[in-house]
C-alpha cells in the first residue's frame, strides 16, 4: 500500500485495515509531524514487515506507536525531525531501521539492547560526541558481533570522542562504514579519518569543547561553581583579615607618660639612687600623677608611734 505524496496529516488508520494482508507501507512525504499510540492499532496482529515513513515531518514518535505491528522487520523513517528513540525497544522482530537525516545530537540509549535488529543507519544526524556512555560500550562487552551501526557524514568532535577512536581500533567491525567516519573539529584535525588517528599522539589539551557541548545543564553546573568558588574564597579572606588584625598588637591608651616638672631622668635603674632605709631624700620625688577619690581623712598629717602602729585625726586606731 503506498500512500506517497498524498498530503496526510495523520497516521491513523481506520478499523476497516484490521485483518488486512497488507506486507508493505509506505506514508513518505507527507505532512504527518506526530504518530500517537493507537494510529497503528487497527493493523495489530496484521503480515506487515516493511513500513516506509521518509520525508513526513515527523517530529514525535509515540513510545508504544508500534507495539500491533508484531511482524515487522524493516522500518525506514529518513529524512526527518527525531530526536530521540524510546520506540526504538518495542520491536519483537524487527531486524533494520534506517533514521538517517534526522536530528540525533548522541546515539539513543534503547541502543544498549538491541534485541534482533540488526542494522541501525544514524547518517546524516547531528552526532558530534561519542564516548564510553554511548550505548556501543554494551555492544563491546557484551560482545554483539552481529550488530552494525552506520555514522558516517555526522560531524565528530575527535578530541571529545577519544574513546571513540580508541573503539574502532579494536572494534571497527561494529561500523559498517567506519572508513568514512571524519572529524569536524578541533580545526586541527579536521578532515582526519577518525580510523586513521592514535588518541595517544593527539594534542587536545587546551582545546575547547564544541557549541554541542555546552548544554545548559553544563553551562547551570559551571556557573554554580564558580559563583560558590568565589564566595569561598571570599570568605577566606574575610576571616584572614580579620585574624590579622586581632594578633596585630595592643592598642595604645590614652594619657600623660611624662615624668613631673622637675624630677630627674634616670637612664636605667642602675641609676637610680634608691634611699637607704631609714633615709629620706627630698630630691626624688615620688608624687602620682594618677587620679584618685581621696576623702578628707586621707589628707590629715599621720604620726607614727613608736610600735608602729599609726595615729589618724588625732585618735588611736
Amino acid at each position: 500500500l503506498s500512500l506517497q505524496d498524498t498530503s496526510l496529516t495523520s497516521a491513523e488508520f481506520p478499523p476497516s485495515y484490521t485483518g488486512s494482508f497488507l506486507q508493505t507501507i509506505s506514508l513518505s512525504s507527507n505532512k504527518i509531524n506526530v504518530i500517537n499510540e493507537n494510529d497503528f492499532l487497527p493493523l495489530k496482529n496484521s503480515q506487515i514487515k516493511k513500513l516506509h515513513i521518509d520525508h513526513a515531518h515527523l517530529l514525535k514518535i509515540h513510545q508504544n506507536a508500534f507495539i500491533p505491528l508484531v511482524e515487522l522487520q524493516s522500518l525506514s523513517l529518513q529524512q526527518n525531525e527525531l530526536k530521540s528513540g524510546e520506540f526504538l525497544s518495542t520491536f519483537s522482530l524487527l531486524s533494520s531501521i534506517n533514521l538517517d537525516g534526522n536530528q540525533f545530537t548522541s546515539l539513543p540509549q534503547q541502543l544498549t539492547t538491541p534485541g534482533h535488529i540488526k542494522e541501525f543507519f544514524f547518517r546524516q544526524n547531528l552526532i558530534s560526541i561519542i564516548d564510553d556512555s554511548s550505548p556501543l560500550y554494551s555492544w563491546l562487552k557484551m560482545n554483539y558481533t552481529n550488530t552494525k551501526i552506520y555514522l558516517a557524514n555526522n560531524s565528530f568532535d575527535c578530541c571529545q570522542s577519544l574513546w571513540f577512536i580508541r573503539f574502532l581500533t579494536s572494534s571497527s567491525h561494529f561500523v559498517g562504514d567506519a572508513p568514512l567516519l571524519r572529524c569536524a573539529t578541533p580545526a586541527a584535525y579536521a578532515g582526519r579519518n577518525l580510523t586513521t588517528l592514535n588518541p595517544d599522539d593527539m594534542n587536545c589539551s587546551g582545546i575547547l569543547p564544541n557549541k554541542t557541548w555546552w548544554t545548559t545543564v553544563r553551562i547551570i553546573g559551571i556557573t554554580i561553581g564558580g559563583i560558590a568558588t568565589v564566595l569561598a574564597l571570599t570568605i577566606v579572606v574575610i576571616v584572614t583579615i580579620h585574624r590579622i588584625k586581632l594578633r596585630s598588637g595592643y592598642t595604645k591608651i590614652g594619657g600623660d607618660d611624662n615624668s613631673l616638672p622637675n624630677a630627674p631622668l634616670w637612664a636605667s635603674s642602675d641609676d637610680f639612687p634608691f634611699p637607704q632605709h631609714g633615709e629620706d631624700d627630698d630630691s626624688i620625688s615620688t608624687y602620682s600623677t594618677a587620679q584618685s577619690r581621696n576623702t578628707y581623712g586621707s589628707h590629715m598629717t599621720t604620726a607614727s608611734t613608736a610600735a608602729g602602729i599609726s595615729l589618724k585625726d588625732g585618735n588611736q586606731i
